[in-house]
């Protein structure tokens, strides 16, 4: 119902109050007091309102339509509850040194050991039966060893085979790339001649055009005079645009200079010019057809005019220039771009090859490729034969572990005894007589154990601190921690120890504090650590105004400034249902919204 109430205030606060909006406010309320009948009539007890809890909601303001409420301070500080572990500084373990039966056991718990004492007895391997077993385990590790030694020497023998073959391969590819060298440079003076070929023939193909145009704009191309000026160009054409004949003589104009320019030029240089050549040519080609297209025709032949297809013809010889000359740029283009390919794969043997030079020590990318892998091979053989040597000397080396590890297991079948490594008192016992034991199996714990760290104290307690609490403690600070299933008594410890890192998996700290000696607490004992922060306040707040998003809490609070909503991440700190208590960067007068998310956000839309 309350959910309902706000909805239906922020309704009314978006759109005027129409008799339409009245009508459905109106229907809204009768449904509400006949739903508030029926749930009177089944609980005897109607669920307190947020006033009536004390803290009442605020006025909407006009100009947001939002429901809102204030927290409630309920401490200046926050607290925070992690679970610990005693551990027990003075507190060892005896392990018996090989596996075996249990005969006798000497010491129970509250005597006191001393280094070196006896305080247990195993059954001899002969009576169990498994001194043999054990033996023959042992036995054919060693075989085994043995057998590896042989198979490491065969291994050897076909790896250093593989290297020598190797370079007799990279000396056979190393003749085929000389002989290919030969083919490089005379592939150099092929692709020479290409270049300067297809450079000759885009130049005929521009003085192709030229005298095309030449024959097209004055009716000859043998005319003494190498320019062609407008009054030169027949009279039939261009009438509909004498624009057209003045560009077109121009554009001749440049195209003649250009020329001159061209022949006067080395031919490196011409390489270089002959593109701006075969574009002066094919502008003058379409300034020829612009020319043509501002020329009238006529259907059938009449004395100073051209017919449809002459003119026709016209166009297709200059369309037909212009594919020539392009194709014949393309040539030249080509084999350009396949002559500097080439020279560039291989710049010292042609840097040679165009100076005449015939030093052996130039060589191709191929051949100096093959030469470096040819030594890198021959250091590759010398490599892989000390390798195998290696293999062979430790496959050797476990030969001989092997055989230790059996005459050790003939020793220790005759070892009986589980002396006790330290001095102490028992307080745990693991073992039982005809039980079974094993190296990681302890047998008995003591306390009272004199350590260097028990000097300083005889018991901690362990815990992971939260990264976000990382300057909250640091080494000297007291702490509090609650014994299990006593939440009345507190006990004090000092933090003696602070992790420089944090775990990346559970991303705390770890921390610990020295307890007071007289405090007697079992070893991996769990504690209760409580950790408080000054500097965060506890507040109150509607359940139902804290959400949930991806890993953690929000509240939607409206903004003292913009007046519109935004989120605040808060920690949890307790939640009994109907509050919760939260801390984060909130204060006693930020305005928190109690609508659902989904009418912020069509809020926020409008």
């Amino acid at each position: 119902m309350k959910t309902l109430f706000n909805s239906l205030k922020a309704l009314i606060k978006r759109r005027k109050r129409t008799s339409v909006v009245i009508a459905a406010v109106v229907g809204s309320l009768a449904v509400i007091a006949t739903a508030g009948a029926f749930t009177a009539s089944i609980s005897k007890s109607t669920p307190p309102l947020l006033a009536q809890t004390g803290r009442e909601e605020m006025e909407e303001k006009s100009s947001t339509g939002f429901t809102l409420v204030q927290p409630t301070l309920v401490s200046g500080s926050s607290s925070i509850i992690i679970l610990g572990k005693v551990l027990s500084n003075e507190t060892a373990n005896i392990y018996p040194r090989r596996d075996g039966v249990v005969e006798d056991v000497l010491v129970d718990i509250g005597d006191t050991v001393t280094k070196g004492q006896v305080v247990a007895v195993l059954l001899s391997k002969g009576v169990e039966g498994q001194s043999a077993a054990m033996i023959a385990e042992k036995g054919a590790r060693k075989a085994q060893a043995e057998s590896d030694v042989m198979s490491a020497q065969s291994v050897a023998h076909e790896a250093v085979n593989k290297a020598q073959q190797q370079i007799v391969e990279m000396q056979t590819a190393l003749k085929t790339a000389k002989s290919e060298q030969e083919s490089i440079l005379r592939m150099f003076s092929q692709q020479k001649s290409n270049v300067t070929q297809t450079l000759e023939q885009a130049f005929i193909a521009v003085r192709s055009a030229r005298q095309l145009i030449e024959h097209i704009a004055t009716g000859t191309n043998t005319r003494p005079g190498d320019e062609i000026r407008e009054d030169d160009i027949d009279d039939q054409l261009g009438l509909l645009n004498f624009q057209t004949r003045f560009v077109l003589a121009l554009a001749f104009e440049t195209l003649n200079k250009s020329e001159d320019g061209y022949l006067a030029a080395n031919e490196e240089r011409r390489g270089e010019l002959i593109p701006q050549l075969v574009q002066l040519a094919n502008d003058m080609l379409l300034k020829t057809s612009d020319m043509l297209s501002a020329t009238p025709s006529v259907t059938n032949p009449q004395p100073g005019h051209l017919t449809h297809q002459e003119l026709s013809n016209m166009n297709m010889s200059v369309l037909n220039a212009q594919t020539s000359i392009l194709k014949a740029k393309e040539n030249f283009e080509d084999a350009q771009n396949a002559f500097l390919t080439l020279t560039t794969k291989e710049p010292a043997l042609y840097s040679a090859w165009k100076s005449g030079s015939k030093n052996p020590n130039v060589q191709s990318n191929k051949v100096q490729m093959i030469s470096a892998q040819l030594s890198t091979t021959k250091e590759n053989l010398n490599f892989v034969d000390s390798q195998q040597q290696q293999m062979i000397e430790k496959t050797k080396s476990m030969v001989n572990v092997a055989d230790a590890m059996l005459n050790a297991e003939y020793a220790l079948s005759g070892n009986r005894q589980i002396l006790s490594p330290f001095s102490g008192v028992v307080s745990k016992r693991f073992i039982e007589v005809g039980g079974m034991v094993m190296p990681s199996m302890p047998a008995f714990e003591l306390v009272d154990v004199p350590t260097s760290l028990s000097k300083i104290a005889k018991s901690e307690i362990q815990f992971g601190l939260p990264e976000h609490l990382f300057s909250a403690i640091s080494v000297g600070d007291k702490i509090t921690f609650l014994l299990p299933n006593d939440d009345v008594n507190e006990y004090e410890a000092e933090v003696t120890r602070k992790s420089p890192q944090i775990d990346m998996q559970t991303h705390t700290i770890t921390v610990q504090a020295k307890i007071d000696d007289s405090l007697m607490i079992p070893n991996h004992a769990n504690v209760r650590v409580r950790l408080i922060d000054q500097k965060l306040p506890t507040f109150s707040v509607p359940s139902f105004a804290v959400k949930r998003e991806e890993e953690g809490n929000i509240i939607w609070v409206l903004d003292d400034k913009t007046n519109k909503p935004q989120k605040v991440s808060v920690t949890v700190r307790s939640e009994d249902g109907e509050f919760a208590e939260i801390s984060g960067d909130i204060t006693e007068v930020t305005q928190i919204i109690l609508d659902p998310p989904d009418f912020i956000t069509q809020r926020l839309n409008d």
